[in-house]
């Protein structure tokens, strides 16, 4: 006995996204925000100086994880909007 999936030939299964209506669900454009279930963005090793006192506040939880921190700042900074031209 079939159940499930294996009922469906590729008629029905057109058939049934004939009637989806997707107006209610915003189309996603923007995926930097790496919400999407095993999607990570790609990454790049770069090397920067940076202040002493930001360092130290970075690495106040402890040493590990210091970079996933300063990484969430820059893409919170990004996603509100900060003018970079000011600073």
């Amino acid at each position: 006995m079939k159940n499930g999936a294996n009922n469906f030939t590729a008629e029905r299964i057109a058939e049934l996204r004939k009637n989806i209506d997707f107006s209610d669900i915003p189309e996603i454009k923007n995926f930097s925000g790496g919400h999407l279930r095993n999607w990570k963005p790609a990454k790049k090793a770069v090397s920067f100086r940076i202040d002493l006192d930001n360092l130290e506040w970075l690495q106040s939880e402890g040493v590990k994880g210091y970079q996933k921190k300063m990484n969430a700042v820059i893409r919170w900074a990004k996603q509100n909007n900060c003018p970079i031209e000011t600073l």
